[in-house]
């Protein structure tokens, strides 16, 4: 843009913010009664001007700062003028943001928006709409968590950003089962490797916020995970994801073979005890022993840790063993972060999420899993013997 251009458009800011305040003071003449230069009227005693207040206002031809908003003794007086004009421009301003949560450039919200509304945005009146749910994402990254979660599951999803060069990084989820049932989305953390350093200042993060008590982290094989939980949680249970698990098993299957081990596979993760699925394994490795003799070595070394769901009441173990719903969450993701090749920074990747993020949690707010009422008790023993508490967080905050 030419000097000529700027000079011109910080001119129409200023002619319209002047207008707009000189509306605004009408007003409060109005509502008052009597100019700023005539005697106050007998009948208006109780009230007077009381100066003004400033703010600023999102325009079309950008930011208005200081905006001065007139004001009355009593309190009373409101702008009629600034509620109908942030009015006007609300659905503008919701366009900008829903265009930004489906990952789009800053320039093409400007071109869409010259199109549907005839108004040339600034790339800062445009970066000044999108700060506002930048600022209301850092709020949710630091807001309270509750005191005791059932289970808190972490998983990846992997995104192209541009560093140095562009690479795919690592997205981190993490998701919980409180203890009444409902789900909630506890952070997202973004890191180029995964460490044990890594994953303890995760868990301090949850630490810091709150969480002091959890039964069980379910997750898939993550670098360094199970030691942090160990050291930080050193109370929780951990369970690697049984499908994840029966996926890396089939994959060495061959196709005439996969339905049946999958079937048989069943029969293990389906036992009601770790005794029993234990006695499971060996019989279907005893089956297939002669067309894949390792097959199941994996699952012979980390049997424990896989039928760890096994400890918790029936009722809870179909939402115990995998990371299949937080996967499930991670594709609404994808969807919204696929539409760009790449992200300029992690900002712009956590603020797309994010608004993916509001969505649902505003949905899971309303629903709980089935059982956890009916089946307290049992849920309330494996509580008592990990923590050794008598009292019983049923609404914990």
């Amino acid at each position: 843009m030419d000097d000529n251009n700027i000079d011109r458009d910080e001119y129409l800011k200023r002619m319209f913010k002047l207008m707009m305040e000189r509306l605004m003071e009408g007003e409060r003449d109005a509502f008052l009664g009597y100019n700023k230069y005539d005697r106050r009227p007998k009948n208006r005693q109780d009230n007077a001007r009381n100066g003004y207040y400033s703010r600023d206002l999102l325009t079309g031809l950008g930011n208005l700062d200081d905006l001065e908003i007139p004001r009355d003794r009593t309190g009373k007086f409101d702008t009629e003028l600034l509620r109908q004009y942030e009015q006007s421009t609300t659905p503008m301003d919701k366009l900008i943001l829903k265009l930004y949560s489906k990952g789009m450039s800053t320039r093409d919200i400007q071109d869409t928006i010259q199109e549907i509304y005839g108004k040339k945005l600034s790339p800062q009146a445009v970066s000044e709409i999108t700060q506002e749910i930048e600022e209301e994402r850092v709020v949710w990254e630091r807001r309270p968590l509750k005191k005791r979660y059932t289970a808190i599951f972490i998983d990846a999803l992997f995104v192209k950003m541009r560093r140095d060069k562009v690479s795919s990084d690592a997205v981190y989820i993490a998701a919980a089962i409180d203890d009444t049932g409902k789900r909630d989305i506890l952070g997202m953390y973004v890191a180029g490797e995964e460490s044990s350093t890594f994953w303890k200042n995760i868990l301090a993060d949850f630490k810091a916020r709150g969480v002091k008590e959890t039964l069980l982290f379910v997750f898939d094989g993550l670098t360094g995970l199970k030691e942090a939980v160990n050291e930080v949680y050193p109370q929780s249970l951990t369970q690697l994801c049984v499908v994840h698990q029966i996926r890396n098993t089939l994959s060495y299957v061959r196709a005439v073979h996969k339905t049946a081990v999958a079937a048989d596979l069943k029969s293990i993760y389906k036992s009601s005890t770790l005794p029993l699925a234990k006695d499971a394994l060996l019989k279907v490795k005893a089956k297939w022993v002669s067309h894949y003799p390792r097959l199941f070595n994996s699952w012979i070394d980390k049997i424990e840790v896989l039928m760890t769901f096994l400890e918790f009441p029936e009722y809870l173990r179909p939402h115990l063993y995998s990371t299949n719903w937080l996967e499930r969450l991670n594709k609404e993701f994808r969807k919204v972060v696929k539409t760009k090749n790449s992200f300029p920074t992690e900002t712009s990747v956590r603020n797309v999420i994010y608004f993916k993020i509001r969505d649902i949690s505003r949905h899971w707010d309303t629903q709980s899993l089935n059982g956890f009422v009916a089946f307290n008790a049992d849920l309330q023993i494996m509580w008592e013997r990990h923590y050794g508490r008598k009292e019983v967080f049923t609404q914990s905050t």
